[in-house]
């Protein structure tokens, strides 16, 4: 992480602002780029073949509602934990309505903590969400090996809480524009929505398929025990990893 930070005057007119240096150095890097005008953060990002940037100051509601959009969908999907997370609770579905239930659930409890979170209704250390989002992945993949049903409502109710936390803690790094606050946090919430979404559609068919693929009988495919509790472990391990490192080594 490369925070660098320059001042640009009273930018009323905007700012052009181009960048190609860490975009050099490595394609895969992403730059975030957070215009700060009093208490007022509009938000962009920067990438290899989206290295030039028009800041608008104010932006349009449109252009935040894209921008915020597209930050929240990004989050999700470069956040390995909460991919570890989603597909610990996936493992045993084996049902289109089970999966929606626990989804939802998952969601309705983070959304909660991120709005709460991200308008400093609640607050709470990252040195204390970062490790608990950690344990929380432990202890959804260790619960596959004692429990052959999709996690519970509750069980993915209680532990979105702690990964909203996590969410708004990367929603208050990019910051919320004053101005359109609601619609920020809206559009970013949304974005993390359809990562997740994304997610659950790439796991859920791939294990259908591989019940297919593995089944003795094709007319009775069967989630193989072995399979999840290969992949359960995997997380877990790396759930404990993240643990260690969040507590020991921060």
């Amino acid at each position: 992480l490369a925070v660098l930070t320059a001042p640009c005057g009273s930018a009323d007119a905007g700012l052009s602002y181009r960048s190609s240096l860490l975009q050099a150095t490595n394609p895969a890097t992403i730059q975030h780029v957070v215009l700060l005008k009093g208490d007022d953060a509009y938000p962009a990002a920067l990438t290899r073949t989206r290295n030039r940037l028009e800041i608008q100051a104010p932006l349009p509601l449109t252009e935040v509602a894209t921008r915020y959009l597209a930050s929240g969908a990004e989050h999700l999907g470069t956040g390995y934990d909460h991919i570890a997370f989603l597909i610990a609770l996936l493992l045993w579905a084996r049902s289109f309505w089970a999966v929606v239930k626990v989804v939802t659930a998952f969601t309705l409890s983070h959304s909660i903590t991120l709005s709460l979170a991200a308008l400093d209704l609640v607050s709470l250390p990252s040195a204390l969400i970062e490790p608990l989002i950690a344990a929380s992945i432990v202890a959804v993949a260790l619960e596959n090996f004692f429990n052959r049903r999709i996690s519970g409502l509750a069980v993915a109710f209680f532990l979105g809480f702690i990964h909203g936390f996590g969410f708004a803690g990367a929603l208050r790094d990019i910051g919320l524009p004053q101005d359109a606050l609601l619609i920020a946090l809206a559009f970013f919430n949304i974005g993390v929505e359809i990562g997740q979404v994304a997610i659950v559609a790439i796991v859920v068919p791939l294990l259908l398929v591989i019940d297919r693929l593995t089944a003795r009988a094709p007319a009775a495919p069967a989630r193989s025990p072995v399979l999840v509790y290969a992949v359960s472990a995997l997380i877990a391990g790396l759930g404990g990893y993240w643990f260690v490192e969040r507590t020991l080594f921060a």
